[in-house]
């Protein structure tokens, strides 16, 4: 810096406040640090609090905001920096009098947020709109051809009615740009994301905006920079500010969790994320390193879920034993037991079948051989009656050992051998069909 002249400033200092405004609509790149011709730059509003935090007779920063909101591009960028600018010195907003979409996410990074009697702000959403010339084009006898490559390339053009596909694609593209700008404000403030996609993208009017938990104080918007320079004052002279200090505390571990969770190395390893957002202390440079080197976590298309999901329906209650060899069925899914499972008949009330070869007296001391038994489709409570009994000593002396009988009663009451997803028999025809009739 020539001759040692600090460069001019770019806002006014009032009481160590450098007010900074941010008003009309907020754009990409205005390349301006001034608000120009309705519009304010993020990048100018970048600029201006670099050069705050380097000025050495500014104690704080307050955005004075009038903004209905702005272009997507560039405002996370710009919310996020101010955030981090924030730790070096308070950053205020103050809404006078909107401080909408893009312009509330702004504010949400800031420090505390300060809203008048008449103020508006939230419209946490996100919009686009298409407009087709087709039938305009029609009527004055011009027809114009598209000639491209690649699918998407032309996707929303205005020559012709948006097509079905497209604009799902378009809603599913604002859907993950509302829910981006949930998360954000939602790690800013403190609140749950719930509670802030749960306004619906409202707009609040002065003490509701306080209500919903998107601002902390409400101010005439001439006493704002006072307020902020007591509070200053208050705290360099020792004095304590115990709910600023947990909306604090709370708004920068929801950023640390939720910056984890939400990482792009965290897709595929959503179980380890987790883990490494619950422990104190992790940053999320850190997480992302550790993410970044794990391999991504196999998904767990579990048959025994599915088997798991086959025994829990409805329909199974009354048909275990049929419901049982549907669910050991490879490639077998809950959807296409229902429907088997309800056209057969339910088995008659009463205890069921594990419960009555569990109550046998040859049971006793073999409960682990009674278990497999009762797990077994097909199977009779005679016919473990004489298996226990061999086992137990109980039964009259037979040629085969208690081994080998138990191996027979389990090859004739177990289902045929099952290889992709098809029963195996040794008859021809359909070997499914054939499988259930010869269930009980």
């Amino acid at each position: 810096m020539a001759g040692g002249k600090r460069p001019a400033r770019v806002y006014r200092v009032v009481n160590g406040i450098a007010v900074l405004p941010v008003t009309g609509t907020l754009v990409h790149r205005l390349g301006g640090m001034r608000p120009f011709s309705g519009m304010t730059g993020y990048d100018g509003i970048v600029a201006c609090l670099q050069q705050a935090m380097a000025d050495s007779q500014v104690r704080g920063v307050l955005l004075d905001i009038d903004s209905p909101g702005g272009q997507a591009a560039g405002a996370f960028d710009c919310a996020d920096m101010i955030y981090r600018l924030r730790q070096q010195k308070p950053v205020w907003a103050l809404c006078n009098d909107t401080a909408c979409s893009a312009a509330m996410l702004l504010a949400s990074a800031c420090s505390r947020r300060l809203v008048t009697q008449t103020s508006r702000i939230g419209s946490i959403g996100v919009m686009m709109s298409h407009v087709s010339y087709a039938g305009h084009l029609a009527q004055a006898g011009v027809d114009i051809t598209l000639i491209y490559s690649g699918t998407h390339k032309v996707d929303g053009n205005q020559f012709e009615a948006l097509p079905a596909e497209v604009r799902q694609d378009m809603q599913q593209r604002i859907d993950a740009a509302r829910r981006m700008f949930a998360e954000k404000v939602a790690m800013f403030t403190g609140l749950s994301v719930d509670a802030v996609t749960g306004t619906e993208a409202a707009v609040f009017e002065g003490q509701s905006g306080i209500d919903a938990g998107l601002a902390d104080e409400l101010v005439n918007a001439s006493d704002a920079i006072s307020v902020m320079a007591t509070a200053l004052n208050s705290n360099v002279r020792g004095g304590t500010m115990p709910q600023l200090t947990a909306t604090e505390a709370a708004a920068q571990e929801n950023q640390r969790v939720m910056g984890i969770l939400t990482c792009q190395e965290a897709k595929g390893r959503e179980q380890l994320a987790t883990m490494l957002a619950g422990q104190q202390g992790m940053s999320v440079e850190q997480a992302r390193a550790i993410l970044a080197a794990a391999a991504p976590q196999q998904p767990v298309a579990s048959a025994q879920s599915e088997a798991d999901r086959i025994m829990a329906c409805e329909e199974a209650n009354g048909r275990e034993q049929l419901a049982a060899t549907l669910a050991a069925m490879p490639e077998m899914t809950v959807e296409k037991a229902r429907p088997i499972l309800a056209a057969s008949p339910q088995a008659d009330a009463g205890p069921s079948l594990r419960d009555q070869i569990m109550a046998l007296d040859e049971e006793k001391g073999a409960e682990a051989q009674a278990e497999q038994l009762a797990a077994c489709p097909g199977m009779t409570v005679e016919s473990a009656r004489a298996v226990l009994a061999a086992g137990s000593g109980k039964a009259e002396p037979v040629s085969a050992s208690t081994t080998a009988l138990f191996e027979r009663i389990m090859a004739n009451h177990s289902p045929a051998a099952v290889q992709g997803g098809v029963p195996q028999t040794s008859a021809d025809g359909d070997a499914d069909v054939k499988m259930l009739m010869a269930m009980p």
